[in-house]
């Protein structure tokens, strides 16, 4: 080798070393190097933990935090309204379907909202749906601050109840939509963001291909150590990190519920301490409806800035725009004047059957990287390879093989209907104790404090309760990634946990002391938010594709609110208050069988795999799938069991 070559190798070598570079090791250079004040400091801020949380979080969950605060409001101020307003609420001036209807007016809207908004975002966008969802909650929120000025006598209250159903049930609406698409956007980014990064990896490989015969040559004369170029496990590091954490970014965005249930709390027993209403003495009409009326514009003000910010700074989904272009693309090739429209051809035959039985449509080649969701790949197996993942892969081919599906089925109920009932079961479960929790939250408390509470200890004890429940928010994006315990097994043992602590509260209510009584509840509520809370908003938004998300989701949140309808209905007709809990309880254990029963694993599987199967399921090859999204450990018993492998 001539004196000049070794040259040449040397400066390849040394190009090659530093395109190997990870970005997170340049990213860690780039902060070094701001510290000392050599590059902007902007760019260290971006990577700090508050900002993080801000942007990836607290900004994407603030519709949650506005829904909720105003939501849950109406079970902190009815022992208010009840002081401000007593011919109304003893039902002298009132009747009680309209009392009621604050309730059954505000679950309404729910449902409508996410069956409506939840399908029109499909076909609309994510940011066109937040939008319209933003501007429902702003709205009924204003109105019903105005409404708080002009009606506020006791021979008013009537129309004053009247226009705040209506205002609730618009408010509704727009609660109802913000579900799917809070859960929809947030899974969505994680999913994107996985794409990106793989999609980065796979061009620095292509890049280091080209001299890594170069370098190897170089090496085995001058003795240096051997320099790997990156590997395709390597190259999917980064995407094995988003799929690790994706529960705990969508948890993170669906805590801020929590927040908002907690600040409404808070800013009650506030509001009450801090204006002297801390005896049945001390009342005063014009300062309690000071308190009502800075309670709900805190919670109107909060949605209006969420509606400003989503209009000048939400962008659309890059995953739902990509799935959406790529069903076009494969509707025009459907078309019959397409070049690439499946042609018959009739000179052949194949194993006894005539070509004129056989289309074969032309099949476009596919990228080689995993998690690209245009014209998905085939994975087979390597038969040499004895590694377990791929021995349970080969085991799951029998999944589509031994059910009875024609392969040109494409229809959303017939694969995806069992982990829809599923879905929507438990959440209508779990939502019979979780709204019927809070929408009769003063009866709850109440009934544990006493009815001699004034109005400053009850909005202490919600305050404690939503501070015990708001941990276990964020005790649950803590958990929901673990790997040996998984959605499925959280939501079971949530059921389970809560369902206990629910009738024990029943069965003892009339032995054991309030403290005691009390402290079970809190565990309920603790329970819950870690569990089923979690988990019913999260599994929806992992077990459907793209395409049909926000649909699925929002008829799994709109059955739900069905359940808390049901609760709605049937708490104002427990005579005793013990039932209440009992009923609770009754529903989290059924909703414990349903979860395992009906409910797949998705803890580390790539979303974009259930978009390259379901796309292959519409376009009638879904057996062609041999993806991960095919493994048994993916799959729910039920799914197993119409399967025949179980």
């Amino acid at each position: 080798m001539t004196e000049q070559e070794r040259y040449n190798n040397t400066i390849m070598y040394s190009t090659s070393s530093e395109k190997q570079l990870d970005r997170p090791t340049i990213a860690a250079l780039d902060q070094e190097t701001s510290l000392s004040g050599e590059a902007s400091v902007p760019y260290t801020a971006i990577w700090t933990p508050f900002h993080q949380w801000l942007t990836h979080s607290a900004w994407p969950g603030m519709g949650l935090f506005g829904e909720s605060y105003i939501l849950f409001s109406i079970g902190t101020l009815t022992p208010l309204w009840e002081v401000l307003f007593p011919d109304c609420f003893d039902y002298t001036i009132c009747k009680p379907r309209l009392l009621y209807s604050l309730t059954f007016s505000v679950v309404a809207g729910v449902i409508l909202g996410m069956l409506v908004i939840g399908r029109c975002a499909n076909t609309i966008g994510r940011r066109k749906g937040s939008l319209l969802t933003a501007s429902l909650m702003a709205g009924g929120a204003w109105s019903m601050v105005v409404e708080s000025y002009l009606w506020t006598s006791q021979e008013s209250a009537v129309l004053l109840f009247r226009s705040m159903s209506l205002s609730l049930f618009f408010f509704g609406v727009g609660v109802g939509g913000e579900y799917p698409l809070s859960c929809s956007l947030a899974a969505e980014k994680t999913a994107s963001t996985s794409t990106t990064d793989n999609k980065n990896d796979d061009d620095d490989n292509n890049n280091n291909n080209g001299s890594s015969s170069t370098l190897n040559n170089d090496q085995s004369m001058t003795g240096n150590d051997k320099e790997t170029p990156l590997t395709e496990k390597q190259s999917s590091s980064t995407t094995t990190n988003y799929q690790a954490s994706r529960g705990r970014q969508i948890q993170l965005v669906f805590a801020m519920q929590g927040v908002g249930i907690w600040f409404n709390s808070l800013t009650l027993l506030f509001l009450l301490w801090i204006l002297g209403q801390s005896s049945l003495e001390s009342y005063q009409t014009d300062v309690l409806l000071t308190i009502w009326r800075v309670t709900y514009m805190f919670g109107a003000t909060v949605l209006l800035i969420v509606l400003v910010t989503r209009y000048v700074y939400l962008e659309e989904s890059k995953v739902w725009e990509k799935d959406r272009a790529e069903a076009e693309e494969d509707r025009e090739k459907d078309a019959p004047d397409h070049p690439l429209h499946p042609t018959i051809d009739t000179t052949t035959t194949h194993q006894g059957m005539e070509s004129s039985q056989m289309v074969t449509p032309d099949i476009v080649p596919s990228s080689s990287t995993v998690s690209e969701l245009s014209n998905p790949t085939v994975m087979l197996p390597n038969p040499g390879d004895e590694d377990n993942t791929h021995q349970d892969l080969q085991q799951s081919y029998s999944l589509y093989v031994n059910m009875e599906q024609p392969e040109s089925s494409t229809s959303l109920w017939y694969n995806y209907g069992g982990r829809l009932f599923g879905a929507s079961l438990a959440w209508l479960l779990w939502d019979i104790s979780f709204y019927g929790n809070k929408l009769f939250q003063a009866t709850f408390l109440l009934a544990l404090t006493g009815d001699e509470t004034t109005l400053l200890e009850f909005a202490f004890s919600a305050a404690v309760n939503s501070t015990v429940a708001l941990l276990g928010y964020f005790g649950a994006a803590f958990l929901l990634d673990v790997p040996y315990l998984g959605r499925v097994r959280l939501q079971c043992l949530g059921f389970i946990v809560t369902g206990l602590l629910f009738v024990t509260c029943g069965f003892s209510y009339d032995s054991l002391p309030s403290g005691w009584l009390v402290g079970l509840y809190l565990g309920c509520s603790f329970a819950g938010q870690l569990g089923p809370n979690a988990t019913t908003f999260l599994i929806p938004g992992e077990i459907f594709p793209t395409e049909q998300r926000t649909y699925c989701h929002g008829i799994c949140a709109a059955s739900g609110k069905v359940g808390a309808l049901i609760a709605a209905v049937l708490f104002h007709f427990v005579q005793q208050e013990a039932n209440l809990f009992l009923l609770c309880g009754y529903a989290s254990f059924a909703g414990c069988v349903v979860t395992y029963y009906f409910i797949p694993e998705t803890s580390g599987l790539d979303l974009n795999e259930v978009d390259k199967k379901w796309q292959l399921t519409r376009d009638g090859r879904g057996r062609d799938y041999r993806g991960p999204a095919n493994l048994m450990k993916y799959q729910s018993l039920f799914e197993r069991q119409k399967a025949n492998l179980w």
